[in-house]
């Protein structure tokens, strides 16, 4: 039995990569919510008096699992982006496929697949750049600071030159 060993830069090394693994998860993750929300907005006319409810517990149910990549690699704001943006990314595909079965999605909501895209680009790589902050911040107090050495100037005795006279 061998074991498969990829290079450190080819594509199955990327595939193999915990940040993508939890990506393809959130995003499937986030268009299984997407596809429920949608449904239940349009055909399920019954919960149309609960429907504040309803947005808001699938914008929970929507957050809690966009954070999943955040809370996964906090400690690697590059993982983060690189996770939240592949997860994003398969929602935009689902978002795709959802407007050509829910007509005129794309104007009702005013996003288009790119604009979701850049949207999800935007939030992930804000994530991204407050975790490195803090693990910035977290470093810099973990570390106490080095005395630095003062140089002790003593005083020396200069002479003069002196002109004859």
């Amino acid at each position: 039995m061998s074991a498969t060993h990829h290079q450190p830069g080819s594509l199955g090394s990327a595939v193999h990569h915990p940040a993508f693994f939890y990506g393809v998860i959130t995003g499937i993750l986030l268009s299984f919510v997407m596809f429920g929300w949608l449904f239940a907005a349009n055909r399920s006319p019954s919960l149309d008096h609960v429907a504040f409810f309803r947005n808001w517990i699938c914008l929970g149910a929507f957050g809690f699992i966009m954070s999943i990549p955040v809370l996964r690699f906090v400690r690697t704001p590059g993982r983060i982006f690189t996770s939240g943006l592949t997860g994003w990314v398969l929602l935009c595909v689902a978002y795709s496929s959802a407007n050509m079965y829910f007509e005129n999605l794309a104007n009702r909501l005013a996003k288009t697949p790119f604009k979701v895209l850049v949207m999800g680009a935007i939030i992930y790589g804000v994530a991204a750049a407050i975790a490195w902050i803090m693990i910035t911040i977290v470093a810099l107090l973990r570390h106490s600071p080095v005395p630095v050495p003062v140089p002790v100037i003593a005083p020396r005795v200069i002479e003069v030159p002196t002109r004859p006279q």
